[in-house]
């Protein structure tokens, strides 16, 4: 993420003070932003290799290494950031097997950001047909997915990437959520928005095992305290007020902006319906709890979302 990114104004440096303040200086920490340390998909390796001692990172990044994390990319789970949140943070407490699959590292919060939509240069799109045969960039395994069920071509790259490719027309559009039109400045090169949800990517705070190893109990204590649910919360509130002001931004950019009604997005799911089925039957297929968490995040969906 670039440097100026809310997610470093106004969630990780200000955490990183409380933390100095809480142990009295003991623990501090300096923030490298824009891939300092490494490519973006490298964001988790490098805290599990301990080149970062903490990394903020999609899981999505590193395909495969994430099964059971994977289920809240799955379609419409998770109506915003804080919603979708609400499910992964309680999937989180119920299954331990989600925070196994963080092997290496020590999980500081997971987070959801605000719902995917898609973003077109030329085309407007206002059936899922009219996707097809267009290359359209996705961040991750579940949105490739999607726009493989509409017919779309999908081109993976890091959000960071996505406007010099729409702008060389690398890609048509690109697949992610409002907020990149400020924090991206996608608005230079997005002229088309289809409003959908469509589903919200998953990302994580991890910090090494042996860096947090090496803090003491009493200072652990403390950090343990300034962690979790909280934190969890304060950012995918601050990807909520993002893509509030995404939408402001592409209006004043004068994007044409499409929202499906509910009909139509009851249309769109359609040919989503076998996603969620296969996922099960590929994570049961893996001696991993796949039913049981897909019920789990259902039932999350419905209790969690006021």
């Amino acid at each position: 993420m670039p440097g100026p990114h809310p997610q470093h104004t106004e969630v990780i440096e200000p955490f990183l003070e409380r933390v100095k303040e809480a142990t009295d200086g003991r623990v501090t920490g300096t923030m490298y932003p824009a891939n300092a340390l490494g490519e973006a998909e490298a964001q988790y390796d490098l805290a599990v290799t301990g080149v970062a001692d903490m990394a903020l990172t999609l899981h999505a990044y590193t395909p495969g290494e994430f099964p059971l994390s994977s289920v809240t990319e799955l379609p419409f789970m998770g109506k915003d950031a804080v919603h979708g949140t609400k499910i992964f943070w309680g999937l989180h407490e119920q299954f331990p097997e989600i925070e196994e699959e963080h092997e290496g590292t020590k999980i500081a919060w997971l987070f959801k950001n605000d719902p995917a939509q898609i973003f077109t240069a030329d085309k407007p799109i206002t059936h899922w047909e009219d996707l097809k045969g267009l290359k359209i960039r996705t961040p991750s395994p579940a949105g490739t997915e999607l726009l493989e069920a509409y017919g779309a071509i999908p081109v993976q790259m890091p959000m960071g990437d996505v406007y010099e490719a729409m702008e060389k027309g690398v890609v048509d559009g690109a697949l992610g959520p409002a907020s990149v039109i400020t924090n991206f400045q996608l608005g230079d090169v997005v002229n088309y928005i289809t409003k959908g949800n469509f589903y919200t990517s998953s990302l994580m705070v991890v910090i090494n095992e042996d860096t947090w190893n090496s803090i003491s109990e009493d200072d652990q204590e403390e950090i343990e305290q300034l962690m979790g649910e909280e934190m969890a919360l304060l950012a995918a509130k601050m990807y909520d007020k993002d893509g509030e002001e995404g939408w402001q931004a592409a209006k004043e950019s004068n994007i044409e902006i499409y929202e499906l009604s509910e009909n139509e997005i009851a249309e769109w799911s359609k040919p989503l319906e076998p996603i969620a089925e296969n996922w099960v039957d590929e994570i049961n297929a893996m001696g991993l709890p796949g039913t049981e968490i897909y019920e789990a995040a259902l039932e999350l969906r419905d209790e969690r979302e006021e």
